[in-house]
């Protein structure tokens, strides 16, 4: 059976919004064109990007504070219901200052969800005395999640086709009241709060990065895996250059959530071959997946109006390529942490990757304005020369 027993008595509510939240995302294959046609540069939407990554980078350490002191259901309710508030505002706001304001706060309230949730439910099983669905929530979260945003992106195409895309920012936003109704009346919280003032929280936490930073400057295969997470961010230099690339391309504009669509049922695959491949040495696995990811993607230099079909699958396998190696980094990277320091390692990682995320982006628009998202988003997988040489240097897995 897919689910063992009693699982969807513990996590069933986490599991329905999860897909819902995922049906919800159907924006997504249309950001950038919004942007775009509202004759944003690329250099604007980087910064808009980038302003979110770096939110969500200052605030994650206090909302997790916050969280930790008084209530985790209480952080992911209100980092809901503020993130929808935002959302539904987007399409009604045409003003390039007044979007950055909304995307930065929208960063914020996602630092009240992220890690609170996953925070929640851990400490719902342990008080059930259920650590055997720890595995179990974190890979079933992930393929149903990503099963709902395999959908979402087909429906927002007929709606962006008979419609229009301000109709999506509604829906999405909504979700978010819709979600933050499901937990608040069905999902239960077990968790004790520490009873520590957010002040003490914040410096204890602080405490506990420096730590983190510490022990993985000094363990060489912590540092390369680190260092390689930053690397392969890079390769995906340019990302938000998909969009209107593919509609320079010739590929209808209400179309773009097909491709999408295509590309989630890459990573739904990818993910579950990243299973078999785990028992695989990384050294070796790795390395081999960056050098396909870089000729598909510089492959790309070489596509043309009208053959959008080409980029579109250009598109779909190097992303459905860079999940397959997400899950293997991370189960690796647990390998070599001790548990007193497995939350705030993982979280640092959050945290650099965000702020590589942020400069990437910002870079990359400046440069698409000038060279256009071809050329950046081909030569930008260049970056996986250095991740490949990175990972090269890791010692044989642990056994």
């Amino acid at each position: 059976m897919f689910f063992k027993k009693d699982e969807l008595k513990h996590l069933g509510v986490f599991y329905v919004y999860l897909f819902l939240y995922g049906l919800s995302t159907m924006i997504l294959p249309f950001l950038i064109i919004y942007f775009r046609e509202l004759n944003f540069t690329f250099l604007q939407i980087g910064f808009i990007m980038g302003v979110m990554r770096i939110s969500m980078v200052i605030f994650e350490i206090p909302t997790g504070a916050f969280a930790d002191s008084f209530s985790r259901k209480k952080s992911v309710i209100f980092g809901f219901i503020f993130g929808g508030t935002c959302i539904i505002l987007v399409p009604f706001v045409n003003s390039y200052l007044l979007i950055l304001v909304l995307w930065s706060l929208i960063g914020l309230a996602f630092t009240f969800v992220s890690g609170a949730e996953d925070a929640w439910v851990i400490s719902n099983l342990n008080f059930h005395k259920r650590k055997d669905l720890h595995h179990e929530y974190f890979t079933k979260a992930r393929i149903i999640s990503t099963l709902g945003i395999a959908i979402a992106p087909f429906i927002g195409s007929l709606l962006v086709k008979f419609y229009s895309i301000k109709l999506l920012w509604i829906i999405f936003g909504t979700s978010f009241f819709v979600n933050a109704l499901i937990l608040f009346m069905f999902a239960k919280e077990h968790y004790k709060s520490k009873k520590l003032k957010i002040i003490d929280s914040i410096k204890k936490t602080k405490s506990n990065t420096k730590k983190a930073v510490k022990f993985a400057l000094k363990n060489r295969q912590v540092f390369l895996l680190l260092l390689g997470s930053m690397f392969v961010a890079l390769m995906f230099f340019g990302v938000e250059g998909w969009q209107p690339l593919l509609v320079s391309l010739s590929l209808p504009k209400y179309a773009l959530g097909i491709v999408e669509t295509c590309m989630q049922v890459t990573v739904i695959i990818a993910l579950l071959l990243s299973g078999f491949l785990v028992k695989k040495k990384l050294k070796y696995v790795l390395p081999l997946s960056f050098i396909t990811i870089i000729l598909i993607s510089l492959s790309l230099l070489f596509v043309n109006s009208p053959y959008f079909i080409f980029g579109a699958m250009i598109y779909a396998l190097s992303n459905g390529i860079f999940f397959l190696n997400e899950p293997l980094i991370q189960s690796n990277l647990h390998k070599y942490i001790p548990e007193k320091l497995r939350a705030t390692v993982t979280s640092t990682r959050s945290m650099l990757l965000q702020l590589v995320g942020a400069i990437g982006a910002v870079t990359a628009g400046y440069l698409m304005d000038i060279f256009g998202p071809k050329k950046v988003i081909a030569y930008g997988s260049l970056f996986g020369i250095f991740a490949i040489i990175t990972f090269l240097k890791l010692k044989d897995d642990k056994k």
